[in-house]
């Protein structure tokens, strides 16, 4: 019998032991002998410069890219042998679907379409106002131009994809980095309204800007596909390496941040 992750995350942590991964093609690894633990109920942050592996790091986490070595443990299960569904994941490439906003956030757990209390809630968690001159049909009002509905910016399309990762019961919650669309003031908001969503739930930020990530327990940096820091910010702002680097020359985007 398997036991699903939802389960394993309820009773501890989740541990990397030695993995790596490279994708079948390529001789190089995109991930590099990556050892980590991460808590029950812990808020992590995984930053680093572009394709230094985070967005991998993120897909190998939750079993979409199986490792090329190593071992990922949910609460000493080997990943390999679970079953799971109780992941909320909402990656970069997040979808627009031209629906409904009520059908954009419960497509997440469609057996929920009409529970329009909790779809409301989601939205209001995430900060989408639904001003009335636009949203004229509030949750029935379509979204896209394809079937005549109204476009949001990208800003509101990535709370709407936050909405949906949120409105399915999950203990394991990701977030990837936002488009470039959006500019680093409104990424930050999103990230800080994300963290205090995910209270109590164990919740992986993934990210290049560094002005979001300072109420994360713990910050991985990654380089070149390697783990070469960890520790919070305070920690890692007081030493010198990849972390301080990155964040000095990213401090000009921010604003009392």
């Amino acid at each position: 019998n398997t036991k699903g992750i939802n389960d394993c995350i309820k009773n501890g942590e989740i541990e990397f032991k030695n993995v790596s991964f490279k994708y079948p093609v390529n001789s190089k690894n995109i991930l590099n002998n990556i050892n980590l633990t991460i808590k029950k109920g812990e808020i992590v942050a995984i930053v680093g410069a572009n394709a230094s592996g985070k967005t991998t790091l993120s897909k190998v986490i939750i079993g979409l890219y199986p490792t090329t070595k190593g071992n990922i443990f949910y609460d000493e299960k080997n990943l390999k042998d679970i079953t799971y569904n109780n992941i909320s994941s909402i990656f970069q490439k997040y979808c627009k679907y031209e629906m409904s906003l009520k059908e954009n956030v419960a497509i997440s757990d469609i057996t929920n379409l009409e529970n329009k209390n909790d779809i409301l809630s989601c939205i209001e968690k995430v900060g989408l106002y639904l001003n009335p001159k636009v949203f004229t049909k509030e949750l029935e009002t379509m979204l896209g131009k394809e079937f005549e509905g109204i476009d949001l910016s990208g800003g509101q399309w990535q709370r709407v994809a936050i909405a949906r990762g949120i409105f399915k019961e999950s203990n394991l919650i990701i977030l990837d980095e936002p488009t470039s669309a959006i500019d680093p003031i409104e990424e930050s908001k999103l990230y800080n309204d994300f963290v205090k969503i995910c209270k109590n739930k164990t919740a992986i930020i993934i990210t290049h800007r560094l002005g979001s990530v300072k109420l994360a327990d713990k910050i991985i940096v990654l380089k070149e596909g390697r783990i070469v820091q960890q520790g919070n910010h305070s920690e890692l702002i007081n030493q010198e390496g990849e972390y301080k680097r990155l964040y000095n020359s990213q401090k000009k985007w921010y604003v009392d941040i």
